[in-house]
């Protein structure tokens, strides 16, 4: 079905070979143009875990098995605790059923007294793995305080990206980069409860300028990306507040002035994508008017950077005309994860759909398309043949494109103890023994030394994604 879907679409676009230039990028109809009016597509990869620090991307810290094996190990009981592990499966969390699996499986080889004090060791440490880094950033701050835990993450930040990851990218024939980031990795504030104020941390700041500096030398452009506003614009780290609390609006505008105080003269920034998947709005209506607020804030600022704005999920026939709320050099956007597809046939039969839903949408909306992020995560085959599909189906679209993710470290127990590897990172085959920060018990001197080792961390591509998704 993929091959209709192909064929029913032409473009004359030849911006493989193209480079940021000295002018930024606008919208102009469908498509994105440079300033000499050429048609651009956006070919990249997401940067995972840098400013918004995604531990289940980097492998900080433990899911709840890989705790438990470390506690066997520390107990002499390896082989026991392991088997136990292996028997429940692998779990993130810790929660109650998985607990109570592998209760199970320790007291019959270990005894209950045995495996009761191991469990009471492992709620010692509830699991930080998230799609949010709130629960990691805040025990940081618990044991060394606001300017310890921005002077840790900034260590580990100049080690997950490298310049050298950069040129990497761009030799690949990517020509952007997605960055995403939350409003806590842009500020040095406390992480407990709602913020009153923004106070800027320039430790982040100066590795974005540092990345933009980069990206500028090797011919990519930036997409900048908030992950997370104040209040909210999703429930990944807890109740969204962002479209009921006019404070947060209020501080999520300000947000975006100062970025775009700082970024509106850098050609190298494709675009800034203003919510990333705002799904907690109540609906259309308040979806775009918290959009239409950032809009009027960054246009104040005399910024015409491609604005990306993102259909939370809702559906891209949501997103209004660009007219109706004065709006110009916008890209309309979502997010592709198909949980449920189990093979290609299924990609082919989506991606048939998407392409004739989102043409009639854009040909009414007359804006240029990005699908920001999407994988097809599953190590078979078939996936990273649909990743190709997909690809292939967005090209033939002139739609903008950025994978989710660039680097990606499949949990080391997980590989191990049940052979489980992920097609989630373009770079996602680590190679050699990872030296794992353990938040809760590494002293500061020693977390500092591992994060930055993450700059000589070898994790090799992905190939088969590789030659999927390489433009």
């Amino acid at each position: 079905m993929l091959s209709i879907f192909l064929l029913a679409c032409t473009s004359d676009d030849d911006s493989a070979a193209q480079e940021p230039a000295d002018t930024l990028l606008q919208a102009d109809g469908t498509d994105i143009v440079d300033g000499g009016g050429n048609a651009v597509v956006m070919r990249g990869v997401a940067l995972g875990g840098w400013n918004f620090h995604e531990n289940w991307i980097t492998a900080v810290d433990y899911p709840a098995h890989a705790r438990l094996q470390v506690i066997g190990q520390e107990a002499g009981l390896s082989e026991e605790v392991d088997a136990a592990i292996v028997e429940a499966g692998p779990d993130e969390d810790g929660d109650a059923d998985w607990v109570a699996a592998v209760r199970i499986g320790l007291e019959s080889r270990l005894g209950a007294e045995t495996a009761n004090g191991l469990l009471a060791t492992l709620a010692q440490y509830p699991s930080l793995v998230d799609d949010s880094d709130l629960p990691l950033r805040r025990v940081l701050e618990a044991r060394f305080g606001i300017e310890g835990r921005d002077t840790l993450l900034d260590a580990f930040q100049g080690g997950w990206i490298t310049d050298a990851d950069l040129a990497w990218i761009a030799e690949q024939g990517f020509n952007t980069v997605r960055v995403p980031m939350g409003y806590r990795g842009l500020t040095s504030m406390t992480d407990d409860g709602s913020p009153s104020e923004l106070v800027w941390n320039e430790l982040a700041f100066a590795r974005i300028d540092h990345l933009l500096d980069v990206c500028e030398d090797v011919g990519l452009w930036a997409v900048l990306d908030i992950q997370e506003a104040p209040g909210g614009q999703n429930e990944y780290a807890g109740p969204s507040t962002l479209y009921t609390d006019p404070a947060m609006q209020a501080l999520t505008v300000e947000l975006w002035s100062e970025l775009s105080r700082r970024y509106r003269d850098r050609t190298s920034v494709a675009a800034y994508s203003l919510l990333a998947e705002p799904m907690s709005a109540p609906d259309d209506d308040a979806r775009d008017a918290m959009y239409d607020q950032l809009v009027g804030a960054i246009r104040a600022n005399e910024d015409d950077h491609l604005l990306v704005i993102h259909d939370g999920f809702r559906g891209m026939q949501t997103l209004p005309a660009p007219a109706e709320y004065g709006w110009t050099n916008v890209v309309y956007s979502t997010h592709l994860f198909e949980w449920g597809a189990t093979s290609t046939a299924d990609y082919e039969a989506l991606m048939t759909y998407y392409g004739t839903v989102f043409r009639t949408n854009q040909t009414t909306q007359q804006v240029p398309y990005y699908v920001g992020s999407f994988s097809t995560f599953k190590d078979e085959p078939w996936a990273y043949e649909s990743a190709g599909l997909m690809k292939d189906g967005f090209e033939a679209n002139g739609w903008s494109w950025t994978v989710w993710t660039f680097k990606r470290i499949d949990d080391p127990v997980e590989v191990a103890l049940w052979g489980k590897q992920t097609g989630w990172g373009v770079r996602g085959r680590l190679v050699g023994e990872l030296d794992r920060p353990d938040l809760y018990r590494d002293d500061e001197a020693t977390l500092a030394r591992k994060f930055a080792a993450y700059g000589e961390l070898e994790v090799a591509p992905n190939e088969a994604l590789l030659d999927a998704v390489a433009p």
